[in-house]
């Protein structure tokens, strides 16, 4: 059950200044974690330019972030658990400052390597760090809501972000961009060491050091904990199909796709942006109908069932009008909300003090989902010489086998942790 301390600072958390504040700088570092991960998109041209790069090596420095950032995620999860908010989460925020201030100094390929494995493992500890601090601060009934508001903050930040990376680069070089970025990092730093921490309901809601066994056999242990429990598997199977697919679309076939169909690039680029658009209003609706059904299930059901349908539109309609291009791309991105929702599914199986663990895996299994999903399209054209249309149909296909999952998943809205 859950302890009386915990349900009375849970029902005063909406109305408490502090853990606003605290959720506000949770949603600031994962809203930095992502604006120092995508200026690099917007800045690699430059990079290539001002060093030399070839664009194999532009994109295999783009891979050693997503690489780091997936390694550490798991552990990241563990850290929480076992050192607290404070510690760790201010560890990760320098590291993320440090990696952009090395990537801004650089002058070489080995430098920046450094410096964009150092903002992966820095980013890797934002959305499990979001994750965890909304699941201390604010009541397991409020959390799909409040996590699904950080996620709309999130997206709209974010985009507004990559607009000014892309105004600031034809004034300002590449260097002096990172350098302003790990100097709000380090910023950001002082409000972490000064705010963050979990709330004080009592011993048994704190994480102890001195009663937790060694670092990598106690995650071992939570991993152990949570692989045991097959609704764990379901949850995390359908984040990382949505999410997986979310990514692929977004960051490669959807531009694709969309030109294979006939639009002008620029075109192309402006609809697909929208995915990100949609899925920040996604991940909060999802949580309000999911609270008005008083359902997750029958909420993940009607999200996937409608984003396999979308996805299908887009591969399927030899002709798309840009108004329905922009109606499709918007619902991709919308109904993969549901990708937030497994986030608050998890809090209602899942005990508190492996929450970290549990989040942490969730984001890995995301992302490690979406780097194998996203090259299938590619090996089916090159391998079986299958049209562009034909060989994206993995997405909705992967998305179709979440919807199953999901059918036959329990329903977990009334469950509650033990602890």
């Amino acid at each position: 059950m859950i302890s009386s301390a915990e349900q009375t600072i849970g029902q005063q958390s909406l109305r408490r200044p502090l853990a606003w504040v605290i959720w506000g700088l949770a949603v600031t570092y994962v809203v930095y974690k992502f604006q120092t991960q995508s200026s690099y998109a917007a800045l690699n041209s430059s990079i290539a330019e001002s060093l030399s790069l070839t664009l194999s090596q532009v994109g295999e420095l783009g891979a050693v972030y997503a690489i780091t950032y997936a390694v550490m995620t798991i552990p990241a999860g563990g850290l929480l658990d076992r050192y607290g908010a404070r510690t760790v989460l201010s560890t990760g925020v320098a590291t993320v400052a440090i990696g952009a201030l090395i990537f801004g100094l650089a002058n070489n390929v080995t430098t920046i390597i450094i410096g964009q494995a150092l903002l992966g493992i820095g980013g890797a500890f934002g959305f499990p760090g979001l994750a965890y601090l909304t699941r201390y601060w604010f009541d397991i009934k409020h959390f799909g809501i409040v996590f699904g508001i950080a996620q709309t903050v999130g997206a709209t930040a974010n985009t507004l972000g990559l607009a000014a990376v892309g105004y600031l680069i034809l004034v300002l070089a590449w260097q002096d961009i990172m350098i302003l970025e790990a100097l709000i990092g380090f910023m950001l730093l002082v409000t972490f060491v000064m705010f963050v921490r979990e709330p004080d309901i009592g011993q048994g809601n704190s994480p102890k050091v001195s009663t937790r066994s060694s670092f990598w056999g106690g995650l071992f242990r939570d991993l152990k904990i949570l692989s045991a429990q097959p609704l764990f598997w379901q949850v995390t199977l359908i984040s990382g199909l949505s999410f997986g697919t979310l990514l692929g679309v977004l960051i490669i076939w959807g531009i694709k796709l969309l030109v294979f169909k006939g639009f002008d690039p620029t075109t192309a680029s402006n609809i697909n942006s929208t995915i990100s658009f949609g899925f920040g209003i996604g991940a909060l609706l999802v949580h309000v109908i999911a609270d008005q059904l008083r359902s997750f299930k029958l909420i993940s059901i009607i999200f996937l069932l409608c984003n396999v349908i979308a996805m299908l539109l887009l591969t399927l309609m030899s002709e798309i009008s840009t108004a329905i291009a922009y109606v499709i791309f918007l619902s991709i991105g919308f109904f993969s909300g549901v990708n937030t929702l497994c986030y608050t599914m998890t809090t209602r199986f899942c005990e508190k003090s492996i929450c970290g663990t549990a989040f942490g895996f969730l984001t890995c299994v995301s992302y490690v989902v979406a780097a194998l999903l996203m090259p299938i399209p590619a090996k089916l054209i090159e391998s079986f010489d299958l049209q562009l249309s034909v060989a994206v149909l993995v997405f909705p296909a992967a998305l179709l086998l979440a919807f199953c999952l999901a059918v036959f998943k329990k329903e977990t809205y009334n469950m509650a942790p033990s602890s």
